[in-house]
């Protein structure tokens, strides 16, 4: 029985006591309700003051009941909930003590600020692909559930350098602002490039007007929720089929189909060969889409004498497991879902 359990357990029968108590009294007395529960609290909590006028040898013995019934729950109750307290100070300190610990050895990792509906779709998806991360969050009951899931979490506020600093930005390849406020957004965003001006920043926007003060702050990508709602509303009305395939190849369908942007390694087995010599497609079944050259050149639909360079990106779409194959292939890791 978890503490909180036992600990309602017992104010419970505590309860039961005081009311057993007092009509207890009230039948054999037939004192008012109030004398008949100031008796029953003075007797269970040993204070010990004088008895109810007109007191019978029946009800001596039955304070003598209540004394010991009443002293057991009183004692359970309390006891309990000094194991409760102790209990949860101890998890909270050596908890957190695991938690910094944890993120001390973390590098190239991802930090995500805030867990409110858009962080915590982000934190799934995070989990899914294996990630190792970092949530900021300063709602204490949204914190504790993403703890009590195995993630690292900082309850703490995302605008305060210092907390930034125990997440490991310094070490992080990438930082999600994902605030319910863009003012928050845009503050974190400034310290998040202040204290790593290599980071790869992605910023919410929740009104237009952000957009702009977010890409001035510093974010290398920003993201309207509501905009993207919408457009792919539409889509859904205007190009179904369009609409009904990058939702197969984004979500995880039952198909296995996905998007993956994977980067061609020092080590990859295909590097400087051209798209046809590289099996890519043959062995591996996979289509690309695109390939994002290290200078940042993109060219879509890449023709079979196209050649793949060490450093380039490759925007690939197939089977996951073809992908997953690509991607040790390929000697790296995958860096993000298109």
């Amino acid at each position: 029985m978890r503490p909180n359990e036992r600990l309602r357990l017992a104010l419970l029968a505590l309860l039961g006591v005081i009311v057993a108590g007092t009509v207890g009294y009230r039948l054999i007395g037939h004192w008012s309700w109030f004398d008949c529960f100031y008796m029953t609290l003075i007797t269970v909590a040993t204070i010990g003051y004088s008895e109810l006028p007109g007191m019978t040898e029946e009800a001596r013995y039955f304070t003598v009941g209540l004394i010991v019934v009443g002293l057991s729950a009183a004692g359970y109750a309390v006891s309990v909930a000094t194991q409760s307290v102790i209990q949860s100070v101890l998890v909270s300190t050596f908890g957190r003590r695991k938690v910094f610990r944890e993120i001390g050895k973390l590098r190239n990792h991802f930090i995500i600020c805030g867990a409110g509906r858009v962080g915590t779709r982000v934190v799934r998806e995070m989990a899914a692909r294996g990630a190792d991360f970092v949530v900021i969050e300063r709602n204490e009951a949204v914190a504790e559930r993403l703890l009590q899931q195995g993630h690292l979490v900082l309850i703490a506020d995302a605008t305060d350098e210092e907390t930034l600093r125990a997440a490991g930005i310094e070490h992080a390849q990438g930082i999600v602002c994902a605030a319910s406020s863009d003012a928050e957004n845009v503050y974190a965003t400034l310290i998040a490039r202040d204290l790593n001006p290599r980071i790869i920043i992605v910023a919410r926007a929740n009104e237009e007007s952000a957009e702009h003060k977010l890409v001035k702050a510093g974010a290398n990508k920003v993201v309207s929720p509501t905009r993207i709602g919408s457009y792919q509303m539409a889509q859904a009305l205007l190009r179904p089929a369009v609409s009904a395939f990058i939702e197969l190849t984004t979500t995880g369908d039952p198909l296995g189909l996905g998007f993956e942007e994977i980067r061609i390694g020092e080590s990859a087995s295909f590097a400087d060969r051209t798209l046809k010599d590289s099996g890519i497609r043959s062995d591996l079944d996979l289509i690309i889409v695109a390939i994002r050259r290290q200078g940042g050149e993109m060219i879509f639909n890449p023709s079979f004498d196209t050649v793949l360079r060490r450093g380039d990106r490759l925007i690939a779409v197939g089977k996951r497991e073809n992908l997953a194959r690509l991607e040790q292939l390929a000697a790296v890791q995958t860096q993000v879902r298109a």
